[in-house]
């Protein structure tokens, strides 16, 4: 879980710090087009992450879930690291933007391994009976738990390095900071036992990817899994990842009072998906699946619209922590859903592409709302709209897919 968080943290410390990103890398004079251009840099990640996902599959298919997973976690930490030394486009002009691009390029290829390692790692590992509460701790209790650190980092910084000096220092400092994982990847090396369903497996021949692409019910397994993480992941991208920049942009808070509001909001909002996880022991993976995503079609819309005509930090708490919670708690069942659909010589390849494939598709949504909206007034209305299709989509596929059959063989 802190593995996966800490990797989470490289994810959302771009989505925080976006408008500054923006004015740093991409200083156009239309606001909504300049913060387009830091959503790039993030939609370049998830554009990479399914060709990572291909390539740390195979190894954490073929040599092991621990291997994959200490690889990724030192090319994340280094990565991350490096951007936090990049100069801005005032420096250097068009080669800032593109280094930055180049960089979130090559982290998306090993993200793509931490999918593909650490979920499956993880519910492999725990007892049949805890493999939901597990999916949820790690899945989305990393996922608020990144967020929660990079909210951290995001109130130290702008504490540390008020006003223009956050655009100056701050920003780099959270950055830089984003080179723990590579600690830990030593700590994995050291002390992390290798899954013992994989152990178990005896035979390591042939490419986990062939079954996924041939013709069959793997293949239609991944079709399905890609079209649900598309619906999950936008859920993701425009509540968790957009907030900090729609609280700014649209509710004209300040940085420092978004990162107290985004403290205190993924803090609460940890418990929603290891809660979801394990109700899908009892109720189903599937059907606790499709049960939220049809809950946030709705009220995702509603909460955004509603959280538009707000500007005070304090009444901005409750729709901030409703938006947050639920889009958290898709995340309790999804990993082992997705898990549970293939066998163990596929399963890491498998579960990284449905993910990393999902969210390549569903990282073009952020900068296109964006790019359309045009401006800060019309940005909730756009937002909503993308959310209800991401459900309805979602939602679908969901309502055709089979309850996966329990245990991990």
């Amino acid at each position: 879980m802190i593995g996966f968080a800490l990797d989470l943290y490289d994810l959302y410390v771009i989505v925080f710090v976006a408008p500054t990103i923006a004015a740093v890398f991409f200083p156009f004079e239309n606001s909504a087009l300049a913060l387009a251009g830091a959503y790039v840099a993030l939609a370049a990640t998830l554009i990479m992450r399914p060709i990572g996902a291909a390539l740390m599959g195979t190894v954490a298919d073929r040599h092991g879930r621990k291997r994959a997973m200490v690889l990724a976690l030192l090319g994340v930490g280094c990565v991350t690291a490096l951007m936090g030394l990049l100069p801005g486009a005032h420096a250097i002009g068009v080669a800032a933007p593109l280094l930055l691009l180049l960089l979130r390029l090559v982290q998306g290829l090993f993200v793509g391994g931490v999918f593909a390692s650490t979920l499956t790692l993880a519910t492999e590992s725990a007892p049949p009976r805890w493999r939901g509460l597990v999916s949820g701790l790690v899945g989305g209790g990393g996922t608020a738990l990144g967020s929660l650190l990079a909210a951290l980092a995001l109130f130290a910084a702008t504490r540390l390095f008020p006003g223009d000096a956050f655009a100056e220092w701050g920003w780099r400092a959270m950055f830089l900071a984003g080179g723990l994982p590579v600690l830990v990847s030593v700590f994995v090396m050291k002390h992390v036992e290798e899954s013992p369903v994989w152990t178990a497996k005896e035979t390591r021949s042939g490419s986990p990817l062939a079954p996924l692409l041939a013709r069959g019910p793997h293949r239609r397994a991944l079709v399905a899994n890609i079209a649900v993480v598309f619906g999950v992941g936008t859920f993701f991208l425009l509540t968790m990842g957009l907030l900090p920049s729609f609280l700014q942009l649209v509710n004209g808070l300040s940085l420092a009072s978004v990162s107290v509001i985004l403290l205190w909001v993924n803090l609460i909002a940890f418990a929603f998906a290891p809660l979801s996880g394990h109700l899908s022991e009892r109720y189903g993976r599937r059907r606790m699946l499709l049960y939220t995503s049809m809950v946030n079609a709705v009220a995702l819309p509603v909460l955004y619209l509603w959280l538009a005509g707000v500007d005070s930090p304090v009444l901005v708490m409750l729709p901030a922590l409703l938006v947050s919670g639920l889009t958290i708690a898709a995340f309790g069942p999804l990993p082992i859903f997705l898990n549970e659909r293939f066998p163990t010589s596929i399963r890491a390849s498998g579960t990284a592409l449905s993910i990393n494939g999902g969210f390549a598709l569903a990282g073009l949504v952020p900068a296109a709302v964006n790019a359309l909206s045009g401006g800060p007034a019309q940005l909730p209305y756009v937002v909503a709209g993308a959310l209800a299709l991401a459900g309805a989509v979602t939602v679908a596929t969901l309502s055709r897919t089979s309850e996966p059959k329990r245990g991990l063989t």
